[in-house]
């Protein structure tokens, strides 16, 4: 009678231990899916270099409505237009710089609201040359999902400073 009593509790507990064993080998964390990351930009005027033979410099910038983008000429002819898509509230939908003074920044006009994510190409010569193609990126001051062909997506998200 001892070795029953002896048995039973010690069965229970190996039978207890053993489904938490099960249990807890079976609740893993859940890894996010690869590729998938969220990037910050913050919302606010943007300014660009003009350089020759390159373009500009950044080459892409990010547009929350209401935000201005500066190119800054540092003493080279350029010409940006907005052939398809345009980002800004009104015209001019084509930039250049005043010959009497190259050194001159030319600004745009406030960035229009976009509901989605939105990348604007824009046409641009630097001294008569045509150089690679330039972007804005507009998204009206509110997180946005881009979906690119390989890598997954990314979050974008503005935030206003």
């Amino acid at each position: 009678m001892l070795l029953t009593h002896f048995r039973y509790p010690v069965a229970i507990a190996f039978l207890a231990v053993s489904f938490l064993f099960l249990v807890c080998s079976g609740c893993q964390k859940q890894i996010a899916p690869q590729g998938k990351k969220t990037v910050t930009f913050d919302c606010g005027n943007q300014t660009v270099n003009v350089v020759a033979v390159q373009g500009t410099d950044p080459k892409a910038v990010y547009l929350c409505e209401g935000d201005t983008l500066t190119w800054l000429p540092n003493n080279q002819k350029f010409t940006a237009t907005f052939k398809k898509g345009y980002p800004f509230i009104g015209p001019p939908t084509t930039f250049t710089n005043n010959p009497d003074n190259l050194n001159a920044g030319v600004t745009s006009p406030p960035a229009k609201h976009s509901a989605l994510l939105v990348v604007y190409h824009y046409d641009m010569t630097i001294n008569g040359v045509a150089v690679e193609d330039p972007q804005v990126i507009g998204g009206g001051g509110h997180s946005s999902s881009l979906t690119g062909q390989n890598s997954g997506s990314e979050r974008l998200v503005a935030t206003r400073r």
